[in-house]
């Protein structure tokens, strides 16, 4: 278990870590990145799309590029991480919320997205079955989940405080939950990773 999936470390870490988040994170997550995981939920102008772990907003941008902010809902657990995306997307909704409890109904949804949040959850497998569940049949479920580091020193200290589900658990989990036509995406090389993340796609059944 990393340092950063218990939820009250994560909510302090958090909680000074938004002061620079958002200049550390294009390290870590590029635009071409976003796009494609956004690509993922092959999202229909319109559509009602929640983010789960929506952080200052970077994967929002995309989100409400394609379907307009008032067809976003956007979830975080760190209320001064979201406070930056609220400024940025002022017609979109934000919840406070837990990616493992969503505070949703069965079938709300046309597409559920994630991005750079699963490594701090502390049961990946339930907050996967959460987005399924919200999602109406036929939409999809994006993550984007990071890759171990290939530099063993930085490989310890990132073991140290997050999860690095390979993208065979990765599939697995999106298998448990009953989501089909699972593609997968794996990016990289980028800076000191050899591939810095798999974007992984489900479709819940019709």
């Amino acid at each position: 278990m990393g340092l950063l999936d218990d939820k009250k470390r994560a909510r302090i870490f958090y909680k000074y870590f938004s002061k620079v988040y958002d200049f550390i994170n294009p390290f870590f997550y590029s635009e071409e990145m976003r796009k494609t995981v956004v690509d993922m939920a092959e999202l229909k102008p319109g559509d009602f799309v929640l983010e789960v772990g929506c952080g200052t907003g970077f994967t929002t941008y995309e989100i409400v590029r394609r379907v307009g902010e008032e067809n976003v809902v956007a979830v975080d657990l760190t209320p001064e991480q979201m406070v930056k995306a609220i400024a940025r997307f002022p017609s979109a909704t934000f919840v406070r919320g837990d990616a493992e409890s969503l505070p949703f109904k069965d079938n709300t949804f046309d597409a559920s997205i994630s991005a750079g949040s699963i490594e701090y959850w502390p049961h990946p497998a339930l907050g996967i079955q959460e987005m399924a569940r919200v999602t109406k049949p036929g939409g999809r479920v994006v993550i984007l989940a990071p890759r171990k580091p290939d530099n063993p020193v930085v490989r310890k200290f990132a073991e140290s405080i997050m999860l690095f589900p390979s993208t065979q658990q990765c599939v697995a989990w999106f298998l448990k939950a009953g989501l089909e036509d699972i593609r997968y995406v794996e990016m990289g090389p980028y800076f000191f990773w050899s591939k810095l993340v798999v974007i992984i796609s489900g479709k819940v059944p019709e």
